[in-house]
């Protein structure tokens, strides 16, 4: 029997995510599970800084918000 559970919250972590919506060249941001903590669609002509990107590529799209 499961007596309790409990979550501890990374205060950088959630510094991280503020900082990450309020980013104008951020199109999509996804907080994943997996090898990887975040997804995030960018949309910038340099990546200055940056010293490691992985790139997936999209065989299908099954929902997309147009809005």
């Amino acid at each position: 029997m499961i007596r309790g559970y409990r979550a501890e919250i990374d205060p950088a972590a959630i510094a991280f995510e503020r900082a990450v919506v309020q980013l104008s060249e951020v199109a999509h941001a996804h907080h994943v599970t997996g090898n990887d903590d975040y997804l995030l669609q960018v949309e910038v002509a340099d990546l200055p800084g940056v010293a490691s990107v992985t790139s997936y590529v999209t065989m299908k799209t099954l929902s997309a918000d147009t809005a």
